[in-house]
């Protein structure tokens, strides 16, 4: 992450601990994934993150939207979250995808 902006990197530092904090229990990964991850972002890029819950339902996307809403703004950066349970993301169909891939060979762990 060493070629993340000072913003950035502070805003994907405080996106990562506040849902840990909301998220409890339930989180099992977050990833900074895209052009940010790769470091060919520009200046509108935004912040992509693959998060995934052991248990997925409206009220966890809910607090996941208004996490990354109240860290878009204090930032100034757009922070765009895909989320997905564990059993969703962990399909045999769905570790075919080009997202899957994508995500788990250029993700970056956080």
């Amino acid at each position: 992450m060493g070629h993340l902006s000072e913003k950035d990197y502070l805003a994907v530092s405080k996106f990562s601990r506040s849902l840990r904090e909301a998220l409890e229990g339930n989180l099992e990964e977050i990833r900074l994934f895209g052009s940010k991850a790769r470091g060919d972002d520009n200046w509108e890029s935004d912040i992509d993150f693959l998060i995934i819950v052991k248990h997925r339902d409206a009220k966890v996307d809910d607090q996941i939207l208004d996490i990354a809403f109240e860290i878009s703004l204090d930032f100034d950066v757009f922070i765009s979250p895909v989320v997905f349970s564990h059993d969703e993301y962990f399909t045999p169909l769905a570790r075919y995808t080009l997202f899957f891939q994508n995500t788990q060979r250029e993700g970056i762990p956080l």
